[in-house]
């Protein structure tokens, strides 16, 4: 059986505080400093002391193997908060054991824009991706792992060779998520996260009211020796491992204990999501409605379920027209930035109890409210940046 870990980097570009009388000051709509400070934080506690425990693992084991996805937003942030992070990541995939993970370079929600949007999105990641490796993804996730047959079959018009996406009932009915599936459109293959088993790491790791708390690497291990298929995937952020689940927890122990138990499998090997993909399909899946990683529903309402949310990215949606008849590069930049899906993340208001800790978790601001008055007036400052683009010089 196949083990695929795969960890997901990605670090928004978070607005600063901008009042409706801040319209048309030219102040930035995003404090650079504030973001470079947190990445710095999160660089100390997390992105560091993991990939340095990956690193020896890889160094260790040469059956290890995991995989990578990059945001364009994280890779700016990194190149000028902490470029060192960057060299660990260049060292595990000189290993040729890392695989990375295409996506939109913005953590988008770009496949809901009319063309060309996305591609564009994800060809700008490609060539990101190519500039600070070297290397060129065949697997590509959505943002929040959205799927859907559409984001397949446009993969597959890209030249990938599978797609990553949550293993829920919803979609899979009683079939398990341990098996790879082949999509509507021929020759994409879906890896498929098994959400109980990541979550297990993700969420419940730390949890002292968890029936099976504390979580060792040995029952883990057993855990996974016990699940029938052919592949496990196991995915989550990588901020998992000393941010959401502070080294004090046992964490960092934790992963680098993983490996040696999995070695006492002798029918598991670890793979990673390019080696994962390949081999027997059994059968195909089809998921007509988007689905994501995301919340109880696995829908897109973490980012569009309510009026606010849907007003403020339909508001973004126009703003993009206006944005592609000019030709201003420094425009065109912020108005991807605010199609962050993050934004909208901090718009949340209603759902089930423990999807809104999520959201309040990640979000600074008092209330969806108060994110939603923000981005508003950040992004009708850009559109008139964007019409004043367009008029003809007096």
């Amino acid at each position: 059986m196949k083990l695929a870990l795969y960890l997901h980097m990605h670090q928004p570009w978070r607005l600063a505080r901008f009042r409706y009388l801040d319209l048309g000051s030219g102040k930035p709509y995003f404090d650079i400093p504030r973001n470079l400070e947190i990445f710095r934080g999160i660089a100390e506690r997390c992105y560091r002391p993991t990939l340095d425990r990956l690193l020896e693992l890889l160094d260790r084991y040469p059956d290890f193997r995991f995989s990578l996805s990059l945001t364009g937003t994280f890779l700016e942030q990194a190149e000028m908060a902490a470029p060192d992070v960057l060299d660990r990541v260049r060292s595990a995939v000189k290993s040729e054991r890392v695989a990375l993970v295409a996506e939109t370079y913005y953590h988008s929600l770009a496949f809901l824009l009319p063309p060309p949007e996305l591609e564009e999105e994800v060809r700008l990641h490609l060539r990101k991706l190519r500039e600070v490796f070297g290397v060129l993804p065949k697997v590509m996730r959505m943002t929040e792992l959205v799927y859907s047959d559409a984001i397949a079959h446009f993969a597959g018009q890209l030249g990938f060779q599978g797609v990553l996406a949550e293993g829920w009932e919803g979609a899979l009915g009683n079939r398990s998520p341990n098996y790879l599936y082949e999509s509507r459109t021929r020759g994409v293959r879906v890896l498929l996260r098994n959400y109980r088993l990541s979550d297990d790491i993700a969420f419940r790791f730390s949890n002292r009211g968890w029936n099976e708390y504390p979580l060792t690497a040995e029952k883990y291990a057993h855990w996974l020796s016990q699940t029938p298929g052919d592949v496990v995937g196991l995915f989550m952020d990588f901020e998992t491992f000393g941010e959401h689940q502070p080294a004090s927890t046992g964490i960092l122990d934790f992963l680098s204990a993983l490996p040696p138990q999995i070695a006492k499998a002798p029918h598991f090997h670890w793979a990673t999501v390019e080696e994962a993909v390949q081999g027997p399909v059994a059968g195909g899946v089809s998921v007509e409605e988007p689905m994501s990683w995301a919340d109880e529903r696995r829908d897109l309402g973490a980012w569009l379920g309510n009026d606010m949310q849907r007003s403020a990215f339909e508001a973004a949606r126009k703003a993009g027209s206006l944005v592609r008849l000019g030709k201003d590069d420094a425009v065109w930049t912020d108005w991807r930035r605010l199609l962050t899906s993050d934004h909208f993340y901090y718009m949340y208001v209603e759902g089930q109890e423990s999807d809104a800790d999520v959201h309040r978790y990640f979000s600074s601001y008092t209330s969806p409210y108060d994110a939603y008055a923000n981005y508003m007036n950040a992004l009708n400052d850009l559109r008139r940046r964007a019409v004043r683009g367009l008029s003809p010089p007096t």
